[in-house]
């Protein structure tokens, strides 16, 4: 780990809105987030209100406009039928809730996360509506194949152990009778993808600390109950 020191040095010439922001929409370690604070209290900036202007100063970085036909929030052309809001440009409805969602999350702090996240992992499971293990972030993995053509995708679930097995068996059977009929990648990625099922359904992510897959979860779901109260409240 490198020292406070090596950062100070690293980050000294960095703008201080630069700065600002780096604090809130980065994960830092330790020593780097102290180095930033010592910075910005060098610059004059009162310690009592770093946090808050970081926060603000991220929020208004997510709510500037690019200026030409990029959406706002994932980059892709938005030059056809786009979106618009507080003079944002977005390719779709689904980026512009999307880029509200981003925002809001800037206020939820750490504790927040982690107690939602606990709440989902002791909870009932959302799709077998039981309570019989953690319920976790799983993922299952497929390939089709056809010919030249090859398709494989990963997602996931909220879900407890049993039923996250159940969907990994269910990617296992169907990658096994169709992922291998494609040339060359059916062939490659059939076996990458069987085991990576496997190796699912034993792992289970059964004990520990909530993943980082179910703490940002955690995080979307914060962060959209907070916009839709936004929304009721405006």
């Amino acid at each position: 780990m490198y020292p406070k020191e090596f950062f100070i040095e690293q980050f000294s010439k960095i703008p201080t809105e630069e700065l600002l922001i780096k604090l809130s929409a980065q994960e830092l370690t330790d020593n780097a987030r102290d180095a930033v604070v010592d910075l910005l209290i060098g610059r004059g900036v009162s310690p009592q209100q770093i946090d808050a202007l970081s926060r603000e100063a991220h929020k208004a970085l997510i709510r500037q406009s690019k200026g030409t036909s990029e959406c706002d929030y994932c980059s892709n052309s938005a030059r056809y039928k786009p979106t618009f809001d507080s003079g944002q440009r977005f390719c779709s409805k689904k980026c512009l809730h999307a880029a509200r969602i981003s925002e809001a999350a800037v206020d939820l702090t750490k504790t927040e996360i982690e107690q939602m996240a606990e709440k989902i992992r002791s909870g009932v499971c959302p799709v077998c509506n039981e309570i019989s293990s953690p319920v976790e972030v799983r993922f299952h993995h497929t390939v089709t194949s056809f010919i030249v053509l090859t398709r494989y995708t990963k997602r996931s679930s909220v879900c407890c152990v049993n039923c996250g097995r159940k969907e990994n068996w269910k990617a296992f059977v169907s990658t096994f009778l169709l992922g291998w009929w494609g040339f060359p990648w059916g062939v490659f990625m059939t076996p990458t993808y069987l085991i990576a099922n496997l190796g699912e359904m034993f792992e289970g992510r059964k004990v520990g600390e909530p993943s980082e897959d179910l703490l940002r979860e955690a995080k979307f779901r914060l962060a959209m109950s907070a916009q839709n109260k936004l929304k009721a409240f405006n």
